[in-house]
């Protein structure tokens, strides 16, 4: 088996000057030229700052979640579910703007050289691999997952109906998966992995087939290579928008899925690399932002959701309880809506074939229409050439006789 190669930052990449002290610039001093500046303005200074999340201590005991617990340790990511830092706004956006990867590893050892780069007033900072995993406190191993569609080749078996059936997840639409039916611990997992470990917008309680990538590997203690996992997600929504920037669809999928994350990590990456953070705003990240029961009540996996299914059950309810499920809806409603949905369908069929018979008449309309248009035309050929035989008639009753 082959070794990692990924080389520590090469001197020539670091400028002999000392880094500049951005607080006394002006803040169009920090890119190098005008169409970056025109890009941190139209573009990455508008988008939203994802709220950095936290886990707070001791709200999901190791007796209670053990498979939670096991399987994170053997990722290797319990300290980041803790980690609490301020972080810069400013900074955040004005990075993602000149934010460049080289990406030269090519299969799931690891062999070849990979580094994120941006620039400030002219000034490169570079951070490859090495960096980044002593930065975030993990092991720079495991398998290499760029987190888009194509699985690595120790993943292979990977098959989406396995998984999704592996993970008790069902198909919405597309490459989107519920998790309303999803195990206890696994959903924590889940939760984790979208709001901490690779944040991101959009609808949380639904699972895209990146995550379900990941959710099976962890789930089949597969170890990923977590640093280059997230410094592929730190680039992954700030690519490609500028370019795309004139498509209706590209807009839609920028404002609504598209935001700067790993706030507390960039804070890190930023004194690590010693850019000047003097005269900025930074935000703190208090206790508003903690992961707490609420959090886990409104995923119906929290206390009080399991006080109100005790309390159904209570009742003597006839319907088995679906522990999995997030949300539990009493036998009242769910008849009333089975009905309603019932009503619903039928009216539906009902409004399907009125409109068969609408379309059916107005092709028997147009058919009759397309008849008559043919007759008319007919007897209007058959007028010109009465017509024409009677102008000829009349010009040899007229013509001289001859002697």
């Amino acid at each position: 088996m082959s070794r990692r190669k990924t080389p520590a930052v090469k001197l020539k990449n670091v400028p002999s000057k000392d880094p500049p002290q951005l607080s006394q610039l002006p803040l169009r001093k920090w890119f190098a030229n005008k169409e970056l500046w025109e890009d941190y303005q139209s573009f990455y200074s508008k988008m939203p700052i994802l709220l950095p999340r936290f886990l707070s201590e001791g709200l999901l005991p190791e007796d209670k979640h053990p498979e939670f617990w096991e399987l994170l340790d053997h990722q290797g990511l319990r300290l980041l579910l803790f980690t609490r830092e301020r972080y810069y706004p400013r900074m955040m956006a004005a990075v993602a703007t000149t934010l460049r990867v080289h990406d030269g590893i090519y299969d799931s050892e690891g062999d070849g050289e990979f580094w994120l780069r941006f620039w400030l007033e002219g000034f490169k900072y570079t951070l490859d691999l090495d960096q980044l995993s002593s930065i975030l406190g993990l092991r720079n191993s495991g398998v290499l997952f760029k987190g888009g569609s194509e699985v690595p080749k120790r993943l292979t078996s990977f098959d989406s109906e396995t998984a999704a059936q592996r993970l008790q997840v069902s198909r919405i639409m597309g490459k989107k998966y519920s998790v309303s039916a999803m195990k206890m611990d696994h959903r924590l997992l889940q939760y984790m992995l979208s709001y901490i470990w690779l944040p991101r917008r959009g609808n949380h309680g639904e699972l895209t087939e990146v995550d379900l990538i990941i959710l099976w590997a962890i789930v089949r203690k597969v170890t990923l290579n977590w640093p280059y996992l997230i410094a592929r997600h730190l680039f992954r929504f700030t690519s490609n928008l500028i370019e795309n920037s004139n498509s209706f669809l590209s807009l839609i999928y920028f404002q609504v899925n598209t935001g700067l994350g790993h706030g507390a990590l960039w804070t890190k990456i930023f004194e690590h690399l010693g850019v000047d953070l003097s005269g900025e705003e930074a935000i703190l990240v208090d206790d508003k932002n903690a992961i707490t029961a609420r959090h886990l009540n409104k995923m119906g996996r929290g206390p009080k959701a399991a006080a109100e299914r005790n309390e159904e059950a209570g009742e003597g309810s006839s319907q088995p309880q679906n522990v999995g499920s997030s949300i539990h809806f009493p036998t009242r409603f769910m008849e009333s809506f089975t009905q309603g949905m019932q009503s619903f369908r039928s009216s539906l069929n009902e409004n399907i074939q009125g409109m068969h018979q609408r379309l059916d008449g107005c092709e028997s309309r147009l058919s009759i229409r397309d008849k008559e248009i043919q007759e008319f035309g007919n007897d209007m050929r058959r007028f010109f050439s009465r017509a024409a035989q009677s102008e000829d008639q009349g010009h040899q009753d007229d013509a001289p006789g001859q002697e």
